[in-house]
């Protein structure tokens, strides 16, 4: 891949490829003409100038990678300056001040444009400022962050699902380093809040640049480190429950960074820490309590070798423990489990611009360490009341991965038009082993007479190597100042299938009016997926024997049933096609329309096969899935300190069924699609911040959206009536909070704020958990809802 992109670089033409737009405000958020805007490349000694138009607005061409200084000057204001990194093109905000007036130092923050012209693809951006401000229950991350997002849903277990997406359909990336799970998707390691810039979500995807992750890409950019000092200090007072007179949260997070050589070496650490001890009400104490602990730290190194030559050292590290997980009013403690697990990432990256062409290069080392064992070796007895003894099986697996990419980029004129032509390729070796020990347990009927009887036997362990291998090639025309379009095609290859999957996409981008005020896009691709490690490794582990009882005498001799990979396997694509309406009908205020289909094949999941002595189970490509949706939404992002949003999404995601591993039922080989546990087939979303009086600022956040299907199971834990046939109760919340910034006396330029807020202000009942059993005199029992209660926040900074 090296020497493809240097032999491209000596034969392609040099052009630089970047922009940097924006716009100048005043205090009442109204655009600033004939204001001087100074643009600065102190190393390379380069300098432009520039005057906003009428609305405020400026922008720079042909720009290329590295850091500039922004100076905003008007006659009767104070001067307002910035530094601005630009890796990609790029969009800023400036309030202006009076001169006469008194103001605490001005920051600059890169947002996103009311419409982003120069993106094909549906794309949500969210910067720092919302992942601060915004309230939302649980954790604070940026994944919860992301949850309050259009199009974004978290399910019941935590796990996000982008436009009706599986979680392991998408792909996590930080600067450019793979976070996914290599073995089972979702995110593999987490990112410290504060190291966070922006991130940008790609809902339709249609670059070829990004393959192995149909649902979406989460791009996440870390915090620009430049020649000032920065020391943020948040939530270091931890949070007391006044009904259990204990701590129930403490999550201190710490952002330090600045120049270790001025202009030329940068550092930035940033760690949090989180300790959540919840309490489930419907258990008696002191059995109903849950401890989750869980650490995230980055630290990451920049050295300028010059502007347009930069080399990136990142390192991460995450720790989690998750004690009585499972725990609910069917499973007392007991019979929970205990999760463990502890992750390293380290990656080098090198940026080089030359003569306007620019190369990136990534090599990467993931290594991590998980367990999810049970609290003992009694025997695990199921009854539709009450589960009792130790959770059947325990879980321990070691995975690493070694990941490399190179890509180039460059533009020319061909035919008089103006082609942004980007190619790579990248390559993955993972390296994964997995120890699942399961032992006897049965199942009972609410009589207490014995159903069924399961045992393992056979070997605990697998190990499992992959190597995949991606490539790609894409083309944005511009056609004119109106339209343009992007063409690619992508190549992907794994070991494990053995198959070539060659994935062309377009897209397409219309400026109706001329200007960004107005924007018609849409594209058709098609996309692959890697397939799963852990359903091909249980192939080498235990074989299941079940015998089957009436009134606690056995009515046949125990039946075997064992798992197979289908030697036809491949990997699952779906074909995805959209189209979006985006107007901004008055300064900052946007609307937006789109309608986004995806159709599902060849997807993998557990079939039954039937045996002479019952049925095994296939790993296969028998599933499909389909998803639709609507979507309306108005944003007014109107400046850095002030943003309303608020979506509704109509939709529907089904699938094909897949048995479960645990208990699984045969009979669902024979059911049609039905709705993922995840779907919310109505969805409204709104958050803000605004400025008060008194330098106040206030935040809200609202979602209500229709309550996840569950299916209804017998005794045996088989599926009685249609498949995800119920819906838990509609979910909504309200969250707010209030914050103001202080000056600390004599504290050289520090700030601290403090801000108080409230979860569930309306304590409207939002069940985690039913009792889906049909059998047990808790059946559609709902519980574990998070109740109303109020939190603070402190942070000290210094920027």
């Amino acid at each position: 891949m090296s020497c493809l992109a240097v032999l491209l670089f000596f034969l392609l033409p040099q052009n630089d490829l970047l922009s940097l737009s924006g716009a100048v405000v005043d205090t009442e958020a109204k655009g600033a003409g004939n204001v001087l805007v100074r643009l600065e490349q102190p190393t390379e000694q380069k300098r432009w100038e520039t005057s906003t138009l009428t609305d405020g607005s400026f922008r720079f061409e042909r720009l290329s990678y590295g850091t500039y200084r922004v100076t905003i000057h008007k006659a009767g204001y104070f001067d307002v300056s910035a530094e601005v990194r630009l890796e990609t093109s790029k969009s800023v905000e400036f309030t202006l001040a009076a001169a006469e007036k008194v103001e605490q130092e001005i920051d600059v923050v890169a947002r996103p444009e009311p419409i982003n012209s120069e993106a094909v693809s549906s794309q949500n951006t969210v910067n720092d400022e919302v992942i601060q401000n915004i309230p939302y229950p649980g954790r604070q991350n940026f994944l919860n962050a992301l949850a309050l997002m259009p199009g974004v849903v978290r399910d019941g277990s935590g796990q996000l699902h982008i436009h009706g997406s599986r979680s392991d359909q998408i792909r996590y990336q930080l600067d450019g380093i793979n976070l996914t799970d290599a073995t089972g998707g979702g995110l593999a390691s987490s990112i410290p809040l504060d190291a966070i810039e922006s991130v940008d979500m790609d809902l339709a995807g249609y670059s070829a640049e990004f393959g192995k992750g149909s649902g979406g890409v989460v791009r996440v950019h870390s915090q620009f480190i430049g020649d000032r000092y920065k020391f943020n200090v948040t939530d270091f007072v931890p949070g007391v429950d006044f009904r259990e007179k204990s701590i129930a949260e403490f999550s201190p997070r710490l952002l330090f960074s600045g120049p270790l050589v001025r202009n030329k070496l940068w550092f930035m650490y940033s760690g949090s820490l989180r300790y959540i001890h919840n309490w489930i009400e419907s258990l008696p104490k002191p059995d109903n309590q849950q401890r989750q602990t869980m650490s995230d730290q980055l630290f990451k190194i920049q050295w300028n070798l010059r502007e347009s030559h930069v080399v990136t050292v990142d390192l991460i590290h995450n720790t989690e423990f998750f004690g009585n997980n499972g725990l609910s009013i069917v499973r007392p403690r007991e019979t929970t489990t205990n999760f463990v697990r502890r992750g390293t990432t380290l990656a080098v990256s090198e940026r080089r611009i030359i003569g306007g062409k620019l190369l990136e290069s990534m090599i990467q080392w993931s290594s991590r360490h998980d367990s999810d064992l049970a609290k003992g070796t009694d025997l695990l007895e199921i009854r539709p009341q009450l589960w009792t003894g130790n959770y059947f099986s325990d879980q321990r697996g070691h995975v690493q991965r070694w990941h490399a990419a190179q890509s180039i980029v460059w533009q020319q004129q061909i035919g008089g038009l103006t082609h942004r032509i980007k190619a790579g390729g990248e390559f993955d070796y993972v390296d994964s082993s997995l120890q699942l020990d399961r032992r006897r347990f049965e199942l009972f009927n609410e009589s207490g007479a014995l159903r069924s009887s399961v045992t393992f036997v056979g070997p605990n362990s697998a190990d499992l190597h992959n190597l995949e291998y991606g490539a790609f090639l894409q083309d944005r025309i511009v056609l004119g100042s109106k339209l343009q379009a992007e063409a690619g095609i992508r190549y992907d290859r794994e070991r494990l299938v053995g198959r070539n999957n060659l994935a062309p996409r377009l897209g397409f981008s219309l400026l109706p009016r001329g200007t960004s005020r107005s924007k018609i896009s849409g594209g058709i691709g098609l996309f692959y997926d890697n397939v799963t490690f852990l359903n091909i490794e249980l192939t080498g582990l235990q074989r299941r024997f079940t015998t089957a009882y009436d009134d606690g005498i056995p009515i046949s001799a125990a039946v075997p049933s064992s798992v197979h990979v289908s030697p036809y396997l491949h990997n699952p694509y779906g074909l995805h096609w959209n189209v979006a309406w985006e107007n901004e009908w008055a300064p900052r205020w946007v609307s937006r329309i789109e309608y986004i289909q995806k159709n599902g094949h060849d997807q993998t999941r557990l079939a039954a096969v039937d045996t002479p002595e019952g049925f095994d189970i296939l790993f296969d490509n028998s599933g499909t899935s389909h998803y639709r949706a609507v979507e309306f939404s108005i944003d007014r992002p109107i400046r850095t300190d002030l943003r309303i949003l608020a979506s509704y999404i109509y939709s529907n995601a089904e699938a094909r069924p897949s048995l479960s591993l645990d208990f699984p039922d045969p009979t669902v080989e024979f059911l049609p699609e039905a709705p993922v546990e995840w779907n919310a087939t109505h969805r409204f979303v709104s958050w803000g911040y605004f400025p008060l009086p008194s330098h106040f600022n206030a935040s809200f956040s609202v979602e209500a959206r229709s309550g996840f299907p569950f299916t209804a199971v017998n005794d045996l834990n088989h599926v009685i009536g249609g498949y995800n046939s119920h819906r838990m109760a509609a979910f909504f919340t309200t969250n707010a909070s209030l914050e103001k910034q202080l000056p600390i006396p004599f504290g050289n330029g520090k700030r601290v704020a403090v801000r108080v807020g409230v979860t569930n202000l309306f304590n409207h009942f939002n069940p985690r958990f039913v009792d889906p059993n049909v059998n047990s005199p808790n059946f559609l029992h709902f519980s574990d809802s998070s109740r109303r209660h109020f939190v603070a926040r402190l942070r000290i900074l210094k920027k």
